[in-house]
């Protein structure tokens, strides 16, 4: 019995099942689609994870504290103590935080904000081949994100002008024996061409004034001992007023100015803080700045507004701030892991790129099969049914 191919079984069937087969290839098909300066970000998280092979070698030779290198996912030897073990702590700290910054991808989110810089700027903080300067002021809080920058400083060609202070909140660089000026000087020469050109002791009043006498002198022993500049002025405007003019004798040019940290002489106390908001500020907040002056008159506070934190000094220059601390809010608001960063996987976060479903170069060539599939068996049938038809016809004439 004659049956063209559109019904013969087995050919259906073999269509339904090849179809089948393209639908499951469509429906499981996804691709990467890079974001803007992928490798430049690759770059700089590769940079920081040797950066960190150093500073945990380091770690384990000099300080080798077991529940630190248990807690150490990334293995960055950077994870500090409790502020009840750490007579040189500032205030307390997160280790959630502290942890989260020792990520290498953490290096991957400054160059996302100097891309942006670019954008909005014309600047070329992203472009290797043109070097652009910026002003940093480190702390021992993060001493993750402070090679992060490092990091992506080196990646991108930027030069760094940096001024660190030495106190760090709990879990930081808060160990005598392992400062952030240590750690500092680890990566000197071995990673980065360049480190603190000044260096204060940080907390209250940029004196450190919540500290003892005894671990103010080893930590002021310890800054003139690896021959940095020491910044010890008796009133916080005074330090301020010194670490611009320390920043002005370097350059007249910066691209923009980074904040790690909570230095009192960076952000101002803490209401003023809060003006700048966590990540990339072209502008302060200025509903929120509006906020913080009903907030002082109400509360009446003693802090001197006549003191211009450095930060309020670069934007006033229209100078961009970038500004590290909540990191919680600067880890989910840049798709970093912060809670479950034992299961994460390099280079794979939409910081990087996006994950596309069902992209349209595998969704159109498998309609085109499928359909191509369609019309050869519907022409062929026909074909076929027609030549049935031509022989009937002879038939009938013989």
């Amino acid at each position: 019995m004659f049956r063209p191919y559109i019904k013969r079984t087995q050919v259906l069937v073999s269509i339904a099942v090849f179809n089948l087969i393209l639908v499951y290839i469509v429906h499981t098909s996804h691709e990467f689609k890079p974001e803007k300066n992928y490798d430049l970000k690759v770059h700089a998280s590769q940079i920081m994870e040797e950066a960190l092979s150093y500073t945990y070698a380091h770690f384990k030779e000099v300080i080798n504290d077991s529940l630190a290198l248990e807690l150490d996912i990334f293995k960055s030897g950077l994870i500090g103590v409790d502020s009840t073990d750490s007579k040189m702590t500032t205030k307390s700290g997160i280790l959630q935080s502290k942890l989260s910054t020792t990520n290498p991808d953490f290096a991957a989110l400054y160059i996302d904000y100097f891309s942006q810089i670019d954008d909005s700027l014309g600047t070329a903080l992203t472009d290797p081949k043109i070097q652009d300067t910026i002003a940093v002021s480190l702390t021992g809080s993060f001493p993750g994100a402070n090679i992060a920058l490092l990091s992506a400083c080196k990646a991108s060609n930027v030069y760094p002008v940096i001024i660190s202070s030495m106190g760090s909140s709990s879990y930081g660089a808060n160990r005598l024996e392992m400062t952030w000026i240590d750690i500092e000087n680890i990566l000197f020469d071995k990673m980065f061409n360049y480190k603190s050109v000044a260096v204060s002791l940080g907390g209250d009043n940029d004196i450190a004034e919540e500290l003892s006498s005894d671990i103010i002198r080893k930590l002021t022993e310890k800054i003139k001992k690896q021959d940095y500049q020491f910044i010890n002025k008796i009133s916080l405007s005074e330090s301020i007023q010194k670490r611009m003019d320390i920043y002005d004798s370097y350059s007249k040019n910066y691209k923009a100015y980074i904040n790690i940290g909570g230095s009192a002489s960076s952000l101002g106390n803490e209401i003023l803080s809060q003006v700048f908001l966590p990540g990339l500020n072209f502008h302060k907040d200025f509903e929120m700045s509006n906020v913080i002056d009903e907030e002082i008159i109400e509360t009446n506070t003693t802090y001197d507004l006549s003191i211009n934190p450095i930060v309020y000094r670069f934007e006033s220059k229209n100078i961009p701030v970038i500004n590290i601390k909540n990191i919680n809010k600067l880890c989910m608001e840049n798709h970093l892991p912060y809670l479950e960063i034992d299961s994460y996987d390099f280079h794979t976060s939409e910081l990087f790129g996006v994950i596309v479903k069902h992209p349209l170069r595998v969704v159109w060539p498998c309609f085109i099969i499928s359909l191509l599939i369609l019309v050869w068996v519907v022409f062929s049938s026909i074909k076929q049914v027609n030549k049935k038809m031509e022989e009937i016809e002879n038939d009938s004439i013989v």
